[in-house]
């Protein structure tokens, strides 16, 4: 049997399997499909690592495995399955049907695998739908909720209109090179570039206009932002898991690969825009994130602020860079989820700065872990958090670098912006261990699922780790 076939037979009989429980067996299904969903993920992964090496190439070219395609494909498996787990406590609280959830799941991660292995446009844009349409039915699955509501419906009508932009720049690419697969594509632009085909190479820069707003629209870089707060709002967490981390990194992962790939040859017209989009990030995300007082529109925003880094190494061409960055906010992304759905109660989530009053005292272990995500995300030494800032700032300064105008004053720009974060990252911190916690008549326990626990604790201890290992001799760092 074909060997990429499979490494997605366990995601496809997966699916197979919870319609097949969804049927059949109304009771206990919830237990069943998480155990389904989680085996079938790392069965995938473990087939890929097994029979998929670098080089390889299927179904004509459609499928091309590359080492850093290989390595965006294990990043999205790896962060939806410690999503999958985050999740599994929290469905059932916000009384959401778990295997129809599990579902949307499989079949996103079937296009998180593909997306960075697509070898040719037609599997590109599929893969890329398979990301995109579950994201949509994910942002407004808790259909009870008014603001989930909104946030699916602005996210579907915004990324329908994103996934035109993304289906008409691969429509232009194809008819100005007349071909199809990734790799004659690239070819083909550089003979453009070289013999100054005046039609051709407008057509190809306005494919590279097209998919580039459709992608920095995905990622939720500034000033294609607006949206991302009031979806990561309207979205309960076991659905912002997903839609701000494994989604995120497969966005970002095509971005890379298309500027990288077919669009390689055209850096001194795409640079300029990413360096611009840098400093909108860097503006928008910290200064937007200092007014805000709720827990998920202050997480968009931090988002934001942390794309601009992510621009940075796509930027300086640093393939190591850009997904330790990747893996490392990922990874402090879905702890910091993991201690709010933790410190959330059976009937509501903690949803403002105010709710994590006192939170120190009487939980210090939670409240340790969530203290570390958010000093991870500040950028604060010895975590994960500053090696990837410094990492990408490290790769600035290598010799022979062929760096666009501005690049060293929009770094520059960036790392003293970024020093607002810690504003609004501590006074988080300061909410969470000095303030006194608001007097009750009665205390409201706790969530302090097992499953949001051990998640915090296995981001942490990543966090810790990597933020060490970066720093021993014979790493990229030294």
């Amino acid at each position: 049997m074909n060997a990429y076939l499979l490494t997605q037979l366990p995601l496809i009989v997966g699916f197979g399997l919870l319609m097949i429980v969804a049927s059949i067996w109304p009771r206990g299904q919830e237990r069943i499909s998480h155990v389904i969903v989680v085996a079938s993920l790392v069965l995938c992964a473990i087939f890929t690592a097994l029979w998929l090496v670098p080089g390889d190439q299927f179904f004509g070219g459609a499928i091309h495995i590359t080492i850093i395609g290989k390595a965006l494909a294990y990043a999205g498996i790896g962060l939806a399955l410690i999503a999958v787990i985050l999740a599994e406590d929290y469905l059932a609280k916000v009384r959401i049907h778990g295997t129809d959830f599990r579902m949307l799941i499989l079949a996103m991660a079937m296009g998180l695998f593909h997306l960075p292995l697509a070898g040719d446009l037609a599997t590109l844009f599929i893969a890329f739908e398979l990301v995109s349409i579950p994201s949509y039915v994910l942002a407004g699955f808790n259909h009870g909720d008014p603001r989930a509501n909104e946030a699916g419906m602005k996210y579907l009508v915004l990324g329908a209109f994103a996934s035109s932009l993304f289906l008409l720049g691969l429509a232009f690419l194809y008819g100005a090179t007349g071909e199809i697969h990734l790799a004659s594509i690239q070819h083909k632009v550089a003979l453009l570039v070289v013999q100054g085909s005046t039609a051709d190479l407008i057509m190809v820069k306005a494919a590279l206009v097209f998919l580039m707003g459709s992608l920095l629209f995905k990622t939720g870089v500034a000033p294609l932002h607006f949206w991302l707060a009031d979806v990561y709002e309207g979205a309960n967490m076991a659905s912002l898991a997903f839609l701000s981390v494994p989604v995120k990194v497969a966005s970002f992962g095509l971005l890379g690969l298309m500027l990288w790939g077919p669009f390689a040859f055209l850096s001194p017209t795409w640079k300029p825009v990413l360096l611009a989009a840098v400093v909108c990030c860097a503006v928008f995300g910290n200064f937007q994130a200092i007014a805000q007082t709720r827990l998920k529109r202050l997480l968009a925003y931090s988002a934001v602020a942390n794309a601009g880094f992510i621009l940075l190494a796509l930027l300086l061409n640093s393939a190591w860079a850009f997904l330790f960055y990747l893996v490392v906010y990922g990874l402090t992304s879905l702890g910091l989820l993991a201690a709010f759905m933790a410190l959330g109660t059976d009937v509501a989530d903690v949803d403002k700065l105010e709710d994590l009053r006192g939170v120190g005292k009487k939980h210090p272990w939670l409240a340790s872990g969530l203290t570390l995500m958010l000093f991870s995300l500040a950028g604060i030494p010895l975590t994960a958090g500053f090696a990837a800032k410094f990492a990408v700032i490290s790769e600035a300064f290598k010799p022979n670098l062929m760096l666009p105008h501005g690049f060293y004053a929009v770094l520059i720009t960036s790392v003293v912006l970024g020093l607002i974060s810690f504003f609004f990252y501590f006074k988080l911190v300061r909410s969470i261990w000095l303030s006194p916690e608001e007097e009750s008549s009665e205390e409201v326990p706790r969530q302090l699922g097992w499953n949001a626990i051990f998640v915090l604790s296995l981001c942490a201890v990543a966090i810790v780790g990597l933020g060490l290992l970066m720093r021993l001799p014979g790493t990229p760092l030294r």
